[in-house]
């Protein structure tokens, strides 16, 4: 008889290991994985694009220079960095997933450099039939120091464009180039979270970003507790073709 009930739960046991249980239609997703993963396609176009904006200039700004990172592997540029650049902008072709992002921005104030963060909130998503456009924008003092001291990413994923669109661009006279009936205002403040009037209307704190009209002049009204409240006037013909217009306003304690 003991023998008979061994040999039963070796066959119940066999089943069991040889079965993983049921699942349900929409757990099949997480619950099977591949006998064989198939692998992805190699990443042909460059599916990730890295914009810092406003990294150095011949002013107050000469000099100022910045590194890179992803997964803490330092990124070095693949063109001729200048004491000048303006923009940094990184093209890649990146392994779909998450990635961890930052960057380091070195400004000379004063008689010494000093070191800023700019980070992402969050990982960057990678797609490999996407494009993952990274933007930062260093908005600075009069004399090239960060108005902030920690600087964020943003990161959006659009479709790859087509081929002939750069080409397309190019090839466009200057007065065939549309310019946009709006132009965004990046307001920043000395001290932060200043409210912010903009022709009459109370449109937030700073820092923030607000569209206005481009063939218009602009009031601008910055207040905060403790300190006198500033008026600042927006000359439409300052602004140009310009898609952001920088306000920087530090306010005077009272």
């Amino acid at each position: 008889m003991k023998r008979y009930l061994a040999g039963a739960l070796l066959v119940l046991a066999a089943l069991w290991l040889g079965c993983k249980g049921q699942v349900t239609v929409d757990e099949a997703y997480n619950a099977i994985r591949p006998v064989k993963q198939l692998e992805l396609p190699d990443q042909v176009e460059e599916n990730v694009v890295i914009i810092i904006e406003n990294v150095a200039d011949p002013g107050s700004s000469y000099k100022n220079r910045l590194d890179l990172y992803i997964n803490d592997h330092k990124i070095s540029p693949d063109w001729l960095v200048s004491n000048v650049q303006n923009d940094y902008i990184y093209r890649l072709r990146m392994r779909p997933g998450y990635y961890d992002l930052k960057a380091y921005y070195y400004a000379y104030v004063g008689w010494g450099e000093d070191k800023y963060e700019i980070k992402s909130e969050e990982l960057v998503r990678v797609q490999h039939d996407k494009k993952t456009v990274v933007r930062a924008e260093i908005v600075k003092r009069p004399n090239g120091e960060p108005v902030n001291k920690t600087m964020y990413f943003t990161a959006k994923l659009e479709d790859f464009a087509e081929k002939t669109t750069e080409h397309q661009r190019q090839s466009e006279s200057p007065g065939e180039q549309r310019v946009s009936d709006t132009v965004m205002l990046q307001i920043n403040t000395v001290p932060e979270h200043a409210q912010i009037i903009i022709d009459d209307k109370v449109v937030g704190q700073s820092p923030l970003r607000y569209e206005v009209s481009r063939s218009e002049d602009h009031i601008l009204q910055i207040s905060a507790a403790g300190y006198r409240t500033k008026t600042k006037f927006v000359d439409h013909a300052k602004v140009g073709s310009r898609d952001i217009y920088h306000v920087v306003q530090e306010l005077e304690k009272e």
